[in-house]
């Protein structure tokens, strides 16, 4: 059986995040960080998707590092670990509802950094939803990416599918709204009730909604349905340069607007930079949701597998 550890990252800005460290048996170089998504689908909320995950990666010999990051909980007071700092500065509000996509650098980076101290030296970077968009977000902006491999677990649109449900006015004025508060220095105002985007803060919402901005990675909505920003599709995967799995679970709900898993699927293929594409894989878990509810162990023995290969 894997060893597991509870163990505390610290973020580059400081930041001291709760995690799980899965390790084989046998002495291993490789390691795997895996990002959750949004909310409370933090590590310690999703239990047999997560050991499911560390026993076949450790049976590959590869260990798992799984921390709640800051966007862990819909609303969280996380500890800054600074002492040049009073007691009383010593928080920071994190949480899904005050959270910025591109503030996953420095928690990856933590992560990173956790692991060689502790002497591995070959990495995987794995994210799950909202987790994926950030391992986007992340390749186009870390200044050192350590990571051999790449897995985005069912990649979501959420510019798209905001825009989808709130339809076209509502949107846009709840991204104007959003933009007003964040202009006159209230970006952790909470949104109005009437916005749609309640109770998220000005500034996550502004993030999430806005289709120029560092969270629309996976424009599925745009690229099957109407454009609604300016910026290119798919901008940041399309410079993926390192093998990638995409996996989906074949009755994701969060894609059935923009035409389901496999077409989701089809136009990663599509946008996949062709140098990396024959590295790189595409698969469908057969009657999975989202989240791969009761498919935990044939999701987490595909990652281990290709992982490993």
């Amino acid at each position: 059986m894997n060893k597991l550890q509870f163990v505390s990252i610290t973020s580059s800005d400081k930041l001291l995040l709760p995690g799980l460290l899965y390790t084989p048996k046998q002495a291993t170089k490789k390691a795997a960080i895996w990002l959750h998504g949004m909310g409370d689908t933090g590590i310690f909320y999703s239990p047999p998707r997560i050991n499911a995950l560390g026993d076949s990666l450790a049976a590959k010999n590869i260990a798992l590092l799984t921390f709640n990051n800051r966007g862990a909980h819909n609303a969280k007071s996380l500890r800054i670990d600074d002492e040049s700092l009073p007691e009383d500065e010593r928080h920071y509000q994190g949480g899904t509802y005050y959270e910025k996509i591109a503030d996953c650098v420095h928690d990856i980076d933590g992560a990173v950094d956790f692991l060689r101290k502790q002497g591995f030296s070959t990495l995987y970077l794995l994210g799950h939803s909202t987790g994926a968009n950030k391992i986007c977000a992340y390749h186009v902006r870390a200044k050192q990416n350590p990571f051999t491999k790449y897995v985005l677990a069912s990649p979501g649109d959420d510019s798209g599918d905001y825009y989808a449900n709130l339809g076209k006015k509502k949107f846009w004025q709840a991204l104007k709204q959003a933009e007003q508060l964040i202009s006159t220095h209230k970006p952790l105002h909470t949104m109005p009730m009437y916005s749609g985007m309640y109770p998220f803060s000005a500034q996550a919402a502004f993030d999430i909604l806005d289709p120029d901005g560092a969270y629309n990675t996976f424009p599925y909505y745009e690229e099957s349905v109407e454009r609604i920003g300016h910026k290119q599709l798919f901008k940041e995967y399309r410079t993926f340069d390192r093998p990638t799995m995409v996996i989906f679970g074949e009755k994701d709900e969060f894609v059935i607007t923009d035409g389901g898993s496999a077409a989701a699927a089809d136009m990663l293929k599509k946008y996949l930079p062709t140098g990396t594409q024959a590295s790189s894989t595409f698969k469908l878990v057969r009657g999975a949701d989202h989240s791969f509810h009761d498919h935990e162990i044939e999701f987490a023995e595909t990652v281990a597998s290709w992982l490993a290969s």
